[in-house]
């Protein structure tokens, strides 16, 4: 039997014996040079692992980043203390927040007096850091129709911001990071409240409770004639809000986020123009029923061609990445080897800085890049594995005489865990609800480019599930897989 779709992504149904998938930390690549049935036409590859490139002073969460126009300078958010960080990734702190935790929003913007200068937001109140005078200010009450925000963006040089709590919104005097004139408006269309705003093709989206509308800049501000230079664009209401508003992150030429509307909860879906677009499956949707999403945090990155968009969910310790390239759903998940289970990836938020892919953790103040090169997550191990589909003939006998999977041979190390890295195949004959004991193989030593790694006389079952597991810290990709059975009586 050949590749009978073994490789692939997650899905796992209500019912596992519908479908038990799992992919976990590696990712599917189609080769579109080969044709479906072709050996090889999907591939698993794993995903990259981290390599600590900071380390902060206190051990708290990186609560946000970002890299400034120019890419001389990132801003980055651990605890309580704002840090500036240089293309070296040396860091000096810059500031002081009054909170120590939840999520800071960050943008920036070229100022008419300041120059560049960062704007940051944590629910509680709004700074600015000016990077020519390494100056950091904390806005007074007094800036502004209200004090504080969670969330912030930049559009045609005005900073933009949201009130917490209320359906209000505004920017800052045009080309500074003040507020003097009081620029404000209110997302009115519908009566939820506003939770999240963010820019997306110099357009500014509201994203409410269950509603989102569209405002755009009608001109400058004209005493006497207008008050605010933005006004809501006509026929751009949608019916899906957002339900967790760290979860939005920019994607492809649009945004994603985890949606909410009248209906219910945790669908995730991307805005294409002005109408919302869901992304996630059931499989994905299954697994967030009946837990608070609320405090998703979500983050993309590009790599090799394939953007990711990765959404963490701290409540289920679960996360799960999209691949535009394939349309798939995987799960990137740190192993807690003492425990011996699954948590989720220690990354929360990101960005593209210093020719790196960086990420902060979110609790021990580390900024970490993301290696393919590197096959540990900062030293712990990854424990990746692939639960193929379900193989039965209308629940018939079938004999498994050979199962074999084509890894990348010859990948093992010189010295040390890895040197003669092992497979651990087991398999379910009951559809997924108990499985056998493990099965070790070897994916090849180093050189040894001939190796197969292969398991035989493996039994018969009406409806069996093969899973793969590799806690090797090697280059354990996974290009086929081949099946020898033949069918029995009844």
């Amino acid at each position: 039997m050949p590749d009978f779709g073994f490789v692939g992504a997650s899905y796992t149904t209500r019912s596992i014996y519908q479908n038990d998938q799992e992919c976990i930390n590696y990712y599917p690549e189609i080769d579109p040079t080969k044709q479906p049935g072709e050996r090889g036409v999907v591939a698993l590859y794993p995903t990259p692992g981290l390599v600590t490139e900071i380390q902060f002073p206190i051990p708290a969460e990186v609560r946000g980043m970002r890299a400034l126009s120019g890419l001389q300078y990132a801003i980055a958010v651990c605890g309580n203390r704002v840090y500036r960080i240089d293309t070296s990734l040396a860091f000096t702190q810059v500031g002081t927040l009054t909170t120590s935790t939840g999520p800071v929003s960050i943008t920036d913007n070229v100022m008419s007096a300041q120059g560049l200068t960062a704007y940051l937001v944590d629910g509680v109140n709004r700074y600015y850091y000016v990077v020519a005078t390494n100056t950091f200010v904390t806005l007074p009450s007094t800036d502004g129709d209200w004090r504080g925000a969670t969330m912030v963006d930049t559009v045609d040089n005005y900073v933009a911001y949201n009130e917490p709590n209320t359906q209000n919104w505004a920017v800052t005097d045009l080309g500074s990071p003040l507020s003097t004139t009081g620029l404000y408006g209110a997302k009115d269309g519908s009566p939820d409240t506003l939770v999240a705003l963010i820019v997306d093709h110099r357009q500014v989206y509201l994203l409410g409770e269950v509603t989102t509308e569209v405002w755009t800049d009608v001109g400058s501000v004209i005493p006497g004639l207008i008050t605010f230079p933005f006004q809501r664009v006509s026929g751009t209401s949608s019916q899906n809000g957002c339900g967790a508003p760290f979860s939005i992150a920019r994607f492809s030429d649009t945004f994603m986020f985890l949606s909410r509307d009248t209906l219910g909860t945790a669908t995730i879906g991307q805005m294409k123009g002005y109408e919302y677009q869901r992304v996630s499956t059931h499989a994905v949707e299954n697994s967030l029923v009946g837990f608070d999403v609320t405090n998703a945090r979500a983050w993309a990155f590009q790599i090799e061609g394939h953007e990711f968009y990765v959404i963490n969910f701290p409540s289920i310790d679960l996360t799960w990445v999209y691949d535009l390239a394939t349309q798939q759903w995987f799960k990137w998940l740190w192993w807690d080897a003492p425990n011996a289970v699954y948590k989720r990836h220690r990354g929360q938020c990101a960005m593209a800085f210093a020719n790196k892919n960086l990420v902060g953790d979110y609790e021990n103040g580390k900024i970490y890049s993301l290696d393919f090169d590197t096959y540990t997550d900062a030293g712990n191990p990854i424990r990746r594995l692939r639960r193929a589909p379900h193989i039965t003939t209308d629940l018939q006998r079938q004999y498994f005489e050979e199962f074999q999977i084509q890894f990348q041979p010859g990948v093992g190390l010189t010295t040390g865990q890895g040197d003669n890295p092992q497979a651990m195949l087991r398999w379910s004959n009951d559809g997924g609800s108990t499985w056998s004991n493990e099965h070790w193989v070897s994916i090849g030593r180093q050189g040894n480019y001939t190796n197969r790694a292969l398991w035989r006389r493996l039994g018969w079952a009406r409806d069996r599930i093969f899973e793969v597991v590799i806690t090797d810290p090697v280059k354990a990709v996974i290009v086929s897989a081949n099946l020898k059975a033949s069918a029995g009586d009844n």
